[in-house]
């Protein structure tokens, strides 16, 4: 049989033997998105006009990394509230990503940027004057959250619960830690994604996520107003929930869990991985795909992610890292935590498991560095004399689709 797989802009062709069969995954798309009647009895209900009475609230959103329909929620709060765009404040919270580029701010607030970038700024990690001690977490560290914060007697926060690789759930918690904290508290919340206790869909028993939460409970957090979203696989409004940051977070996530993970009965000898746009676009997003599909592989199986990673390694940080990791003891040779060497220890540790294959257009020692092992020839995936007990997986669009064991 042929499967056709999308690769950079072309399809490609998938063959598997016949006496061979496959089990095929996807996200779901649902049949119309919210519209601005539904979202508009939903969030008075919650009363949410009760945080638009303000002269001057503040919004804050995610930054342009995240797929949050920011500018879909724009629109149906100003039409609730006539002029809101033209008094609020928005705070974009960056975590450590830094300032937006003029690419982010369109894609943040589309055609309401004219409108609103006189009163748009951007949480800065690195600058402690702007903001505010907090407590000490459980390590023993200081938290600093942005004095945003602490100046606005109105808050809505304005996210989307998509499953996460390390956080178990994008979303709630997140626009507080990383969104608005400190370097050094968001490079500890991070490295405990060394653990692969951190995983797609997991909030309880996950380091990273219940530092979060952690974090959050250090502040009164009664004046601030989640507006938590859920998109589809075709970038639709599928849910909107509204209330205080943890009901509306914990609501979004059971609606994001029925959108995006798939259940499986067993798992399986292989597992294919179409990646698409954007998370195709290099080696450090593809990881993604891995971590949603890797736990429905056997021991001793295998996963294949079909990316051409058409922008190369995509991060010079964590591709030069590699160069001083020791595999065997799984940490850099030097000693040093490194930020952001979870993208370097969670692939090592799956590539114990399982065998880590990557279909790309990249020379070979570049995956290989970071513990991808080339595939040259999708024919060779298969052969007639495999067993036809070999269990197989096609799992389209694996960026956004998380096979739950």
């Amino acid at each position: 049989m042929q499967i056709e797989l999308a690769y950079a802009a072309e399809k490609i062709k998938l063959e598997i033997p016949d006496h061979l069969s496959v089990d095929h995954y996807s996200p779901v798309a649902v049949d119309g998105p919210v519209d601005f009647a539904t979202f508009k009895e939903d969030f008075l209900e919650a009363a949410g006009n009760s945080f638009l009475s303000s002269q001057k609230p503040l919004l804050v959103v995610n930054d342009g990394h995240r797929p949050t329909p920011t500018p879909t929620v724009l629109s149906h709060l100003d039409r609730i509230d006539p002029g809101l765009l033209g008094r609020a404040d928005i705070m974009i919270a960056a975590g450590t990503h830094g300032e937006p580029t003029d690419k982010h701010y369109q894609k943040i607030f589309s055609d309401h940027y004219r409108r609103v970038k006189d009163r748009v700024r951007w949480h800065d990690a690195h600058d402690y004057s702007r903001m505010k001690k907090i407590g000490v977490d459980r390590f023993g560290g200081e938290v600093w959250i942005d004095r945003v914060v602490f100046d606005y007697e109105r808050i809505i926060a304005i996210s989307s619960a998509e499953p996460h690789y390390f956080a178990g759930f994008t979303g709630g918690r997140k626009s507080i830690l990383p969104g608005l904290a400190d370097f050094a508290s968001v490079e500890r919340n991070h490295n405990l994604a060394n653990s692969l206790d951190a995983a797609p869909l997991r909030l309880e028993g996950n380091p990273v996520a219940e530092h979060m939460a952690e974090v959050l409970e250090m502040l009164d957090h009664r004046h601030i107003f989640g507006i938590q979203t859920v998109i589809d696989a075709r970038q639709n409004l599928a849910g909107a929930f509204f209330g205080d940051l943890v009901s509306a977070f914990q609501n979004a996530v059971a609606f994001s869990e029925k959108t995006y993970a798939r259940p499986v009965p067993h798992r399986y000898d292989t597992v294919v991985c179409e990646v698409l746009p954007p998370i195709d676009g290099s080696l450090y997003q593809v990881q993604k795909a891995l971590e949603n599909c890797q736990p429905a592989v056997k021991d001793g199986g295998r996963i294949v992610l079909v990316s051409a990673c058409r922008n190369g390694v995509g991060s010079e940080h964590f591709y030069e890292l590699a160069k001083i990791w020791d595999r065997e003891a799984n940490t850099a040779a030097d000693g040093k935590l490194h930020f952001g060497s979870h993208k370097l220890s969670r692939v090592n540790l799956i590539g114990r498991r399982i065998s880590v294959r990557l279909f790309s257009t990249l020379p070979d020692d570049e995956p290989r560095q970071v513990f991808y092992e080339p595939l040259a020839d999708l024919a060779s995936l298969f052969s007639d004399k495999i067993d036809k007990e070999h269990k197989i997986a096609v799992v389209r669009d694996s960026g956004n689709t998380v096979l739950k064991t």
